[in-house]
């Protein structure tokens, strides 16, 4: 049985009939607008861990060049951890887990699709690099169209203020917002600037709650294309999925401030 949750009224989405959802069943797959995949003409991800299928199944529908941001893995950083559980033999499920990461990664950066080695949030090289950077470097190439999907563990809030800037090369942003009731007015605020529009909200089961019973992280999908005025009555969607399969979804309901 489903646990009710209320949220506040501007994380209501707006309804539309084209949500596809790409990135897998559980934790990492995002519910968006179809219509912003086969009209994006580059995929940004930031965020990584060993997960990439959201950027694998983009592609499946629309190939686009992909650039994934994430300074914290790579090939390196899964072979060491093949060797590591090579050697426990009471944990083979964990050494083949790693050696079909380290496999899957080799097949799918190559050609145009980048792994760099970066934090986004500030502009310090050659660690980190700033959203704006990023973008401006894309508006350099031509990229008019561009979809984003961030889940940062929390840097997500120094981003903000380039998604507005930059929000007229937009296609489609799908973001993972955490430890929400710190956070919730810089939510607020940028829901409201940001001139895309929310066409999803759905969170995250992993997330614990607070004393108040919010969920502390929210995924939202927000989409450049024409939307209906009427709003979502019912969350989750059907196309929704615990990202914990072990705990049920949250349903929502939204007050009015």
């Amino acid at each position: 049985m489903e646990t009710q949750f209320t949220l506040p009224k501007f994380l209501q989405p707006n309804k539309i009939d084209t949500l596809k959802r790409i990135g897998g069943n559980n934790d990492g797959g995002y519910v968006i607008d179809e219509r912003n995949i086969s009209n994006s003409d580059i995929l940004i991800g930031l965020g990584m861990s060993d997960n990439w299928l959201f950027e694998e199944e983009f592609n499946s529908i629309n190939s686009v060049p992909t650039y994934i941001y994430d300074r914290t893995v790579g090939l390196k950083v899964f072979l060491k951890k093949c060797k590591k559980y090579f050697f426990r033999v009471n944990k083979p499920k964990i050494f083949i887990h790693w050696l079909k990461t380290s496999y899957k990664y080799i097949k799918f950066f190559k050609g145009n699709k980048f792994h760099q080695k970066k934090l986004v949030g500030i502009n310090l090289p050659p660690d980190y690099i700033s959203l704006d950077s990023i973008i401006n470097n894309l508006k350099s190439e031509y990229f008019s169209h561009i979809y984003l999907k961030i889940d940062i563990e929390g840097w997500e809030y120094r981003l903000l203020q380039d998604l507005i800037l930059h929000s007229e090369v937009i296609e489609g942003l799908a973001i993972e917002f955490h430890d929400v009731d710190l956070h919730i007015d810089k939510i607020e605020k940028f829901i409201k600037k940001f001139p895309l529009t929310l066409v999803h909200t759905h969170c995250n089961n992993y997330s614990p709650l607070n004393d108040n019973n919010m969920p502390l992280a929210i995924e939202c999908t927000f989409s450049c294309e024409t939307v209906s005025k009427q709003l979502v009555t019912n969350l989750p969607n059907v196309l929704d999925m615990p990202n914990n399969p072990q705990i049920e979804d949250y349903k929502l309901a939204f007050f009015n401030e």
